[in-house]
């Protein structure tokens, strides 16, 4: 790549400013600041420094700077997944509610094996995590209750009535 950067027109000191100041999202914001600062002047490392990124990550924005101006720099965007169709249609859906609600399944391994054996489709935790927490069923299991718990000792001990003294043992160790 080139050292020197060729600058569109249209994309004055003044107009990567405005991007820069308007700009809600924060990953662009970073950015429309790199290349702001290289248009007016300022050094790569200098540029690096002051925003502390990468300088393959500026390298980057430079490069689709180049290729095809703020358009194509605001176009790449990180960490985001292509939104993918739900395996499930809208009615299964409605229905894996419908089932959680009655209390058909407790927990996220459970919901799995049932939208498997029901309409054959395969999830993994994750997955089937996600969606169950996209469509608003947040399955939880409350804790077991031993079945040879004294709830009378328990009750006993909360309030205090089964207290015993425990002496703790000073170790001498020698002045010197």
């Amino acid at each position: 790549m080139a050292r020197h950067i060729v600058w569109h027109e249209a994309d004055s000191a003044n107009e990567l400013w405005y991007r820069y100041q308007s700009e809600t999202i924060r990953e662009l914001r970073l950015r429309w600041h790199a290349l702001w600062l290289l248009r007016q002047g300022y050094t790569r490392n200098a540029v690096i420094q002051a925003l502390g990124i990468n300088p393959r990550t500026l390298r980057d924005w430079i490069g689709w700077y180049q290729t095809g101006g703020c358009a194509e720099v605001a176009h790449h965007r990180s960490g985001r997944r292509a939104a993918y169709p739900c395996r499930l249609s809208v009615e299964q859906q409605a229905e894996l509610a419908a089932w959680a609600a009655d209390g058909l399944f407790y927990t996220v391994k459970e919901a799995r094996q049932w939208v498997a054996d029901t309409w054959l489709v395969v999830y993994s935790y994750d997955g089937m995590r996600t969606l169950l927490d996209r469509i608003g069923i947040h399955p939880r299991v409350p804790r077991p209750l031993a079945v040879q718990a004294d709830v009378a000792a328990q009750e006993a001990w909360k309030k205090g009535g089964c207290w015993t003294r425990c002496v703790r043992r000073r170790r001498l160790t020698p002045r010197g």
